[in-house]
């Protein structure tokens, strides 16, 4: 989590108002001196989210309470995909007169199946994590999709581009949270919202709100987080004896995104509670065949078919990181045992909280492994990851000698100075 000079500023105030030095806020927390001092003076670059949650639950306040909503991202972009990214501005904020959004014309007609294959070839590219090509498809991806809403010759026919379009405007947000292009992704999440009503899709809806979720707990707005995850998943919450596979996943995801927010705003029984909630829910269709409703054109193998107990067991692990319970987070994970129905961004992400943990547990050379592993096989993902610089931060911070050379090259590739 990027470092804004107003958390260095609250920590401060609060600390005073509570009538505490910093030498008894690191009494109460476990938090050194050293580190209070350097947050409080915005001399840290990055903020572990278990070092903020100590620190709040020191001062008897929650973790948002240390920090404004909206962060900075940690690196900036460069050139090429700024560039990428203009023309994608332009298409999400078309030319809007008195006479509606003007879209510039087509080559060649557009059909269902033609937009649902270039989709489907964007989500292989996002998949790679090959963001730039991403950003690259996105333009002409929307285009298409926007036209064949408005060519639409029935109502069956506009449902099923309304879908789609839906679905495009969801792709597209991904893209740019992982991009750290915020405005820009809330701008697809709410056109994606807005065309899954038109569809009367609810499930549809929720996942576009699961993009929002994500969105707000990568901004530090926590409680909107929460909230958003919450009310959408009361509302689309299925009957135990009834609801079918789709449902159960969309409305488990939602209600992990919920505890996710939660545990990191100190709300720890709140978390613990939602977390029960989904891992029913996950036990509720273990074993049966988890398909996307018919005319979602991708998103099975990655999000539905990832809802299990399997992923109920990372989610404890990444609790018990953000906790600063590292070594009950190594042994969940100890008992975790990794299938290929897990998306490849959430495998990911979970090995940054297992280098996490070790790094916790001083065991170095595992936490190495992990972010070299990571480093080789996805680079493009890694690079936009603040979550693992801040692991890097701390194998640097407790390191006892000079860094090995391939580690320098991890910390250099994620832009931090050793």
């Amino acid at each position: 989590m990027a470092v804004e000079p107003a958390l260095g500023d609250n920590l401060a105030r609060i600390r005073v108002s509570k009538g505490l030095t910093q030498e008894d806020l690191e009494e109460r927390s476990g938090v050194s001196v050293s580190t209070i001092r350097k947050l409080e003076q915005g001399d840290r670059k990055s903020a572990r989210v278990s070092t903020l949650r100590k620190l709040a639950q020191a001062l008897n306040v929650r973790t948002s309470d240390l920090f404004r909503p909206s962060p900075e991202p940690v690196s900036p972009l460069d050139e090429t995909v700024h560039a990428d990214l203009f023309a994608l501005r332009r298409t999400l904020k078309p030319v809007r007169g008195l006479a509606g959004i003007q879209m510039p014309d087509l080559d060649g007609p557009v059909t269902y199946e033609s937009v649902r294959a270039s989709f489907l070839a964007a989500n292989g590219l996002y998949r790679e994590d090959d963001y730039r090509a991403v950003v690259q498809t996105i333009p002409p991806l929307l285009l298409e999709a926007r036209s064949l809403v408005a060519g639409a010759r029935s109502g069956d026919e506009e449902r099923a581009a309304l879908t789609l379009l839906s679905q495009t405007f969801q792709f597209s947000a991904q893209a740019l949270i992982q991009l750290q292009q915020y405005d820009l992704a809330y701008q697809a999440i709410s056109e994606g919202i807005t065309a899954a009503e038109r569809a009367d899709d609810p499930l549809l809806g929720a996942w576009n709100v699961f993009n929002e979720c994500w969105l707000f707990l990568r901004e530090g707005r926590l409680e909107d987080s929460r909230r958003a995850a919450l009310t959408t998943a009361e509302a689309i919450e299925p009957r135990f004896s009834t609801g079918d596979p789709a449902e159960f996943a969309t409305w488990g995801w939602l209600l992990l995104w919920a505890s996710a927010a939660a545990v990191r705003n100190n709300q720890g029984d709140d978390a613990e509670e939602m977390l029960t909630l989904a891992r029913a829910g996950a036990h509720r269709i273990q074993g049966r065949e988890l398909e996307a409703p018919a005319l979602w054109a991708a998103r099975g193998a990655s999000t539905f078919a990832g809802f299990s107990p399997e992923l109920i067991q990372i989610k404890a692990v990444e609790y018990a990181v953000v906790q600063g319970k590292s070594a009950r987070a190594l042994e969940i994970h100890e008992g975790v045992r990794p299938s290929g129905k897990l998306s490849s961004s959430t495998r990911h992400r979970y090995m940054l909280d297992v280098a996490s943990a070790h790094a916790a547990e001083s065991n170095t050379t595992e936490s190495w492994a992990i972010l070299h592993d990571l480093r080789t096989r996805v680079p493009h993902w890694l690079k936009y990851q603040s979550f693992a610089r801040r692991v890097v931060d701390q194998l640097i911070d407790d390191r006892s000698r000079a860094l090995r050379a391939e580690h320098a090259e991890i910390a250099s590739f994620l832009g931090i100075e050793s």
